[in-house]
Order: structure tokens, then C-alpha cells, then sequence
């Protein structure tokens, strides 16, 4: 059972990020809809990358390599998803 849920609610999950990801991108929504929906997306990478960071900090306690780790991976996902967003949100005329 518990896998039929986890399924559904990755699928749900899957659906609205989907959503809100096009959403935000499409001109036929008012401007102030699109710019609250990137700041939802927004919102929600910085929880991410923030509980990454927070994870390899409270590890470099116990285990400095692995902390370091974890901080390098959180840092190195961090620049490609500014690189995705500058990609994908930027203006090309």
C-alpha cells in the first residue's frame, strides 16, 4: 500500500512542478501570475539546496570528507540550476 501512495503523490508532485514550471514560461498567463509562480519555484530550490547545505554542515562534524562532499555536490547543483534558470527565463531578442 505504501508504495501505491508514494506513487501517487510522486505523480501529483509531478504534475503541479510540471505545471507551474509551464505556467510560468507562457505568455498567455497575466505577467504578475507568472512572476508569483517563479517565485514559488524559486522558493522551493532555495528549501533544496539550503537543507543540502545544512546536511554537508552538520556532517562536517562527524565526517569532514563526506561533508565536504556533500557541500561540493549542493555547490556544484546549485550552479547548474542557475545556469538552467538563466537559460530558460532569459530574454533573447
Amino acid at each position: 500500500m505504501d508504495l501505491i501512495f508514494d506513487f501517487i503523490l510522486e505523480l501529483l508532485f509531478d504534475a503541479i512542478g510540471t505545471g507551474i514550471s509551464d505556467a510560468s514560461k507562457s505568455s498567455k498567463i497575466p505577467k504578475p501570475i507568472r512572476y508569483i509562480l517563479l517565485l514559488l519555484i524559486l522558493l522551493f530550490w532555495t528549501a533544496f539546496f539550503t537543507l543540502i547545505f545544512l546536511v554537508g554542515i552538520m556532517l562536517l562534524k562527524e565526517n569532514v570528507l563526506g561533508g565536504i562532499i556533500i557541500i561540493v555536490l549542493g555547490a556544484l547543483m546549485l550552479f547548474l540550476a542557475i545556469k538552467k534558470l538563466k537559460k530558460n527565463y532569459s530574454r533573447r531578442k
